[in-house]
């Protein structure tokens, strides 16, 4: 998941039409919705724990994005992707 994946899903959940009204709603910096919309960085820890219960996700799924996202060892990038998709077939789990 890209940074502006996620905040196309924030979008679609409260029906908003731009990211100027996911900053004001949040209260995120204008620099911040900019950087996460072209996929320079992604959302901090703090935003995560806010995404997930808005998005209804559980917050280990969207931190294990996070370290996906930020890894730079395509070895661990490869493993810890292959953990997020193992999560995705276990149906019933609490996630």
């Amino acid at each position: 998941m890209q940074p502006s994946d996620l905040l196309d899903l924030i979008r679609a959940v409260y029906g908003l039409t731009s990211d100027y009204q996911v900053m004001k709603r949040f209260g995120f910096s204008q620099t911040g919705i900019s950087n996460w919309r072209t996929n320079r960085s992604f959302p901090d820890d703090n935003v995560l724990i806010k995404f997930a219960d808005a998005l209804d996700i559980h917050l280990g799924v969207l931190l294990l994005h996070s370290v996906i996202w930020r890894q730079k060892d395509p070895a661990a990038k490869a493993a810890l992707q292959k953990i997020l998709d193992a999560l995705a077939y276990c149906e019933g789990a609490d996630l």
